[in-house]
């Protein structure tokens, strides 16, 4: 995906936040609630809030399930969408290309899941 409507600026503001990187960084490696980053990265909740809401309409970061927790509140869940950046300086120009993941389809990811057991559970029943 080339980004050339002008959105470059934010791209890279985003992608220069510490923060953001956090994000992008933790919800690369699993689903997180924002309650979960704020915690395992010792951001302020109102920061995780704030950026969450940015990279998810960047595209960097989508929503992939609610959960309702025990007190009736809903949790929502994110994932990292960015597989790859490339940032280009050619002719004077900028322009970043995007390689995205897609987490939208609730299937594929649970098969992708169910199909790649971890090691301990194939340690358990050799072949």
């Amino acid at each position: 995906m080339n980004q050339d409507t002008g959105n470059e600026h934010i791209l890279i503001e985003l992608l220069a936040n510490k923060h953001s990187r956090a994000i992008l960084c933790l919800t690369s490696r699993k689903e997180c609630s924002a309650g979960v980053l704020s915690q395992e990265l010792g951001i302020p909740p109102a920061t995780v809030y704030r950026n969450l809401k940015l990279l998810e309409g960047a595209g960097l970061i989508q929503h992939v399930k609610t959960v309702i927790n025990l007190s009736g509140n809903e949790e929502k869940y994110y994932r990292c969408a960015l597989r790859e950046a490339t940032v280009r300086f050619h002719e004077g120009g900028l322009s970043i290309d995007l390689k995205k993941e897609d987490y939208s389809d609730r299937i594929v990811r649970l098969w992708k899941r169910l199909s790649h057991p971890d090691a301990s559970d194939s340690s358990a029943h050799p072949k």
